[in-house]
């Protein structure tokens, strides 16, 4: 398959993700705004979303679609270092990683400190505005020349 069209197939099949992560975040707004208004004494209704594009229930992070998974909801980061970077704090959960390490595993070689700070502070950004806050200030740099994801 050309080049050009794998990218194409790529580009789709993460505008179709999102697309659906908009509807089931709305469905549940609208879910959680008739719950309100009728006064539901009952626990609310919550939507059963489905794992996408062939990823493993409670995954963080789906190469496929170069996105990353939280609670019901898909932020498309793409082929790149937020991509790679967040794909390495996800494979050792609450487990520091120095910034030697990240700089080979993500980077391949040596890069300046300032390189994984600004890629940190993109993929905050980024994730934040996926609607994952939570996950966004998951990434913990707390500790001078290293960086963690927190999952409890």
């Amino acid at each position: 398959m050309q080049i050009e069209r794998k990218r194409a197939i790529r580009e789709a099949l993460a505008t179709l993700a999102s697309s659906h992560a908009i509807v089931v975040q709305q469905l549940e707004l609208a879910i959680e705004l008739l719950n309100q208004e009728i006064g539901s004494d009952e626990e609310p209704i919550t939507i059963q979303t489905f794992q996408l594009f062939g990823s493993k229930p409670n995954s963080l992070v789906d190469p496929n679609s170069q996105s990353v998974l939280w609670k019901g909801r898909i932020c498309f980061l793409g082929n790149n270092l937020l991509f790679r970077f967040f794909e390495r704090i996800s494979r050792s959960p609450n487990q520091f990683i120095s910034y030697d390490v990240l700089l080979d595993d993500v980077w391949g070689g040596p890069r300046e400190n300032s390189s994984i700070r600004g890629v940190v502070k993109r993929l905050r950004d980024r994730l934040a505005l996926g609607g994952m806050a939570e996950l966004s200030s998951a990434i913990d740099g707390s500790n001078s020349g290293f960086y963690r994801l927190i999952l409890v």
